[in-house]
């Protein structure tokens, strides 16, 4: 068994090439921060870009700042700079709302599109999120709607004239 010493772990860290790196973020001295899933630390520019981005942008821009500012073109820009990472050509990525918010975006713009059609059909064994995404919106939009859950061979007869979307995934959960 091999001892790792304080003096190895500081040698260590006096080789990281990304050292350099922690100068970028607002962390209080002496503070070791290893939370980066939720809240990571704060980038040092961040702060001066919001405040250009709410007074200058949105305050003085308003809505000229959609194509000015170039919001409009962010979720493409964005894309282009993650393609890379997932091995796609810049212009085959956008990014946009989390899945789930963007299930219910559908769900509720279906539901709205033909409101006498009042069911979703969904597989039984379908993603538990997008199932409480589905019953979220029933409850939301209250009335009469339905959620028929169907065994995978059983979807396409579980469709009629009452069903305003199917809602299906490519992996059963």
């Amino acid at each position: 068994m091999t001892t790792i010493s304080r003096q190895d772990c500081l040698d260590h860290d006096g080789a990281d090439p990304l050292a350099a790196w922690r100068a970028r973020f607002v962390l209080p001295d002496g503070l070791i921060y290893l939370d980066g899933n939720s809240l990571g630390p704060l980038p040092a520019a961040t702060a001066a870009r919001l405040d250009a981005a709410v007074r200058e942008e949105w305050g003085r821009g308003l809505i000229r700042s959609w194509n000015a500012a170039g919001w409009i073109d962010l979720p493409r820009r964005l894309g282009a700079r993650l393609a890379p990472l997932i091995g796609a050509a810049p212009d085959e990525v956008t990014v946009a709302d989390s899945t789930s918010i963007n299930l219910f975006k559908l769900l509720i713009g279906a539901l709205r599109l033909r409101p006498e059609r009042r069911v979703i059909v969904t597989e039984a064994g379908n993603f538990p999120t997008d199932l409480y995404i589905a019953q979220g919106v029933v409850d939301l939009l209250g009335g009469d709607y339905d959620i028929r859950h169907a065994e995978p061979d059983d979807v396409a007869a579980a469709i009629d004239t009452d069903v305003a979307v199917v809602m299906l995934t490519q992996v059963d959960f």
